[in-house]
C-alpha cells in the first residue's frame, strides 16, 4: 500500500460508497454525529440490569434539541414521499436512522439528509426565538457534523437484526456507564462451532455490521486497496472489524481504524493464560468498550502457525457473513 494510498484512506470516512446508486430504491443505516460544541441530545436513564423494553429499563431522556430531532425524523416522510423511516434512535451524541428509499428519487440521498439537518435547525430557531431576540441563527452544521455516514443494507433478511441493534442502543450505553467492570471479565462462548473465551465488550458480537480483515498473500494491489476501503467504510458506519491482525497490512488497518474510534474483535490462536490481563493498549480499549478479545478455550493442537492463522481467519470471515452462531456457556 503506497503512502499516498494511506493518506487517501485517512480522509475518506464519510465519503459515499463508490458506484452505488443513491437515487434508486434501497435501505440505509444512517448515522448523524453531534458537533462537539453542540449541547447533548439527551441523557441515559433507567437500569442496565433490566431487559430492554421492560419498565425501568435503559432509555434516553431527550433534551429540547433531542425532542426536535425526533419529531423531525418522524415527520420527514410526510414531506419527502420517496422516503420511509423504519427505525430511529436519538442518542446523547449521535442519531441512528434506518431509512428506506421506496421508489426512485429525483435527488441524491445526501440531499434528503441535508434537508433533515436544515429542518432541525429551523425548528430549533423557532422554538428558542432565534434570531429575532438578537441571537445568531443556528444552522444544521452547528448541530451536526458536516457530513454523515451510511451503510447500504442489501438483504431484507437482516432487517430484524438492524431493528434490534438500533432499538437496544440505550441499553448498551447504560451497560457501559453503569457496569464498566463487565468489560473486563472473561466469558465462555461458542462461536462458529469453536469453544472460545471472550475478554472485553461482548456486545460487539451483536453488531450486525462486521467486516473481517483478512489480507491474503495472493491479493494484488487492487484487492488490497479494496479491503482497506471496505474496512474504513465499516468503521465509519459504526461497524466492527474482526481479525487476528497478524500481517503488517492488517495491523495498519487496525491502527488507522482505532484512530477514528473503531470497535474491534481481536481473535487469538492460543488460550488465555491463567489470570490473563491484556497489555495496556488492549486493556484500555476493552475498558472503553471498543474491544473484544476472543481466544480458544483449549489449545487447538496445531503445530504449524499457518494452520492456526487459517483457523482464525475462517472464524473472522464466518462472523462477517453472520454465521457466528454465538452463544454463552
Amino acid at each position: 500500500m503506497s503512502e499516498a494510498g494511506c493518506r487517501e484512506i485517512r480522509h475518506r470516512y464519510t465519503r459515499r460508497k463508490k458506484n452505488h446508486d443513491y437515487y434508486g430504491v434501497g435501505t440505509y443505516h444512517i448515522i448523524l454525529k453531534k458537533r462537539k460544541a453542540c449541547p447533548v441530545f439527551g441523557h441515559v436513564a433507567g437500569s442496565a440490569a433490566i431487559p430492554p423494553g421492560m419498565p425501568g429499563s435503559a432509555h434516553i431522556v431527550r433534551s429540547l434539541l433531542g425532542g426536535i430531532i425526533q419529531t423531525t425524523i418522524y415527520d420527514f416522510p410526510v414531506f419527502f414521499k420517496p422516503l420511509q423511516i423504519y427505525q430511529y434512535m436519538v442518542m446523547p451524541d449521535h442519531v441512528h436512522i434506518l431509512l428506506r428509499v421506496k421508489e426512485r428519487a429525483n435527488a441524491h440521498l445526501s440531499y434528503y439528509i441535508g434537508e433533515l439537518k436544515k429542518r432541525v435547525a429551523e425548528k430549533f430557531n423557532r422554538k428558542c426565538g432565534y434570531p429575532c431576540d438578537g441571537h445568531e441563527e443556528v444552522k444544521g452544521s452547528d448541530i451536526f457534523e458536516e457530513n454523515y455516514t451510511d451503510k447500504p443494507i442489501y438483504s431484507c433478511r437482516n432487517l430484524d437484526v438492524w431493528f434490534e441493534y438500533i432499538r437496544h442502543n440505550p441499553h448498551r450505553l447504560a451497560m457501559r456507564m453503569q457496569h464498566p467492570e463487565f468489560f473486563s471479565h472473561m466469558r465462555n462462548l461458542e462461536i462458529c462451532g469453536e469453544q472460545m473465551q471472550g475478554y472485553g465488550n461482548l456486545f460487539l458480537l451483536r453488531n450486525p455490521n462486521k467486516r473481517s480483515v483478512v489480507m491474503h498473500s495472493y491479493y494484488d494491489s487492487g484487492q488490497r486497496e479494496n479491503l482497506y476501503n471496505n474496512c474504513m467504510d465499516t468503521v465509519e458506519s459504526g461497524g466492527v472489524l474482526v481479525s487476528a491482525f497478524i500481517s503488517k497490512d492488517e495491523k495498519m488497518i487496525r491502527e488507522l481504524a482505532e484512530e477514528k474510534g473503531a470497535c474491534v474483535i481481536l481473535i487469538k490462536g492460543e488460550p488465555f493464560p491463567e489470570r490473563y490481563k491484556p497489555e495496556k493498549h488492549n486493556f484500555d480499549k476493552c475498558s472503553e468498550g471498543r474491544l473484544l478479545i476472543l481466544a480458544p478455550k483449549a489449545d487447538w493442537g496445531l503445530e504449524r502457525f499457518r494452520h492456526v492463522c487459517q483457523r482464525m481467519n475462517r472464524i473472522a470471515e464466518a462472523m462477517e457473513q453472520g454465521s457466528d452462531g454465538v452463544r454463552e456457556n
